[in-house]
């Protein structure tokens, strides 16, 4: 049976958790057998019959509990997972790590987006995803996860390609 990814935004820095002590915490708060890939927030976990919404706050609820940090999430479900990829447009770059799903707690009110003038970059709004590419690499960019959120006004946590396509083996 697939499972669940939820993408925890902001780990890192001054909010790193330890993957061992995440994993440990979640399934203590009832989400069953947890798997974490990378230290950047990256779970998958049994869904037992939970919605998205419910997900989200739970681990949410958990990781305040249990670190004391307010980090919001993101969930997925594998097809939901599997799904962005086939809608992305730049999904068959050659360099996977330099194109990013941004993805959104909610579908923004604004169906449209306006980049800047004269950058390099590419992204497309497709839903509760930002799908973009980054042709000259993504550390110098502007458009990071916090620029498209005041832009559509949600919350939104952003994965390279790679790192979706090793969530969905992981889940699936």
């Amino acid at each position: 049976m697939p499972r669940t990814v939820a993408l925890i935004r902001g780990v890192g820095g001054p909010t790193a958790l330890k993957m061992p002590a995440l994993r440990e915490v979640l399934a203590s708060a009832g989400l069953g057998e947890v798997a974490t890939l990378q230290v950047a927030g990256n779970v998958v976990l049994d869904a037992a019959g939970r919605a998205s919404d419910d997900i989200a706050q739970a681990i949410r609820g958990a990781v305040r509990g249990a670190f004391g940090f307010d980090l919001p999430v993101v969930v997925r479900t594998h097809e939901e997972l599997v799904a962005t990829v086939s809608r992305n447009p730049y999904a068959d770059a050659a360099e996977g790590r330099w194109v990013q799903t941004v993805f959104l707690d909610r579908r923004p009110s604004s169906a449209t987006l306006a980049l800047p003038d004269g950058l390099p970059e590419e992204a497309v709004l497709d839903g509760r995803e930002v799908f973009v590419r980054y042709p000259e690499g993504i550390g110098g960019s502007k458009l990071q996860a916090g620029w498209f959120e005041k832009r559509l006004g949600v919350v939104g946590t952003a994965r390279n390609a790679n790192t979706v396509a090793k969530l969905i083996e992981m889940s699936a």
